[in-house]
């Protein structure tokens, strides 16, 4: 009765399977009559079939949410590194020749994480497993700590065959 009051959010619509025979076609292009008055969300990583499809939409806004800029990744280092400036510069420093690592670091959750392995192991990993592995090292040793436990680095050796190779 009132589809003005209704919400669809369709999350990672780059994931799923779009033929122009599907629901999921019709929708966005404004096809599916009971579904034309209803509040739309679309959340999608960026690629060429949701690109295409969103040319061919009805919708009326389209937001694009960008990670940090390169003024905000320097921002975010040093406000990670407030309490110690002189490791804000020198990371700031390995990430300058470092551009595979600095494009990262557009990426909130990759930055955070390039930032803690920086603050645990005092260097840059080599590859993106390394940062991974880093930083769920150094989550652990954060956590045992508050909890008054000793860090339990065999727990890596035990999850490592889980472990894909992402570089």
């Amino acid at each position: 009765q009132h589809p003005e009051r209704v919400v669809v959010v369709l999350d990672s619509l780059d994931e799923a399977n779009i033929n122009k025979d599907s629901l999921m076609w019709r929708f966005v292009r404004g096809k599916c009559e009971d579904l034309a008055e209803v509040n739309t969300i679309i959340l999608s990583r960026p690629c060429e079939k949701v690109s295409l499809l969103a040319k061919k939409s009805v919708f009326q806004r389209r937001l694009e949410v960008v990670g940090f800029t390169e003024e905000k990744i320097n921002e975010y280092v040093d406000a990670f590194f407030a309490n110690d400036p002189s490791k804000s510069r020198s990371l700031r420093a390995a990430l300058s020749s470092r551009p595979d690592v600095r494009s990262l670091m557009h990426s909130p959750l990759l930055a955070t994480m390039v930032c803690r392995t920086y603050k645990v192991d005092g260097k840059l990993a080599s590859t993106q497993t390394q940062i991974y592995e880093s930083a769920v090292l150094a989550m652990l040793e954060q956590s045992t700590e508050k909890a008054g436990q000793a860090t339990p680095l065999s727990i890596l050796g035990e999850l490592r065959p889980l472990s894909v190779n992402l570089a």
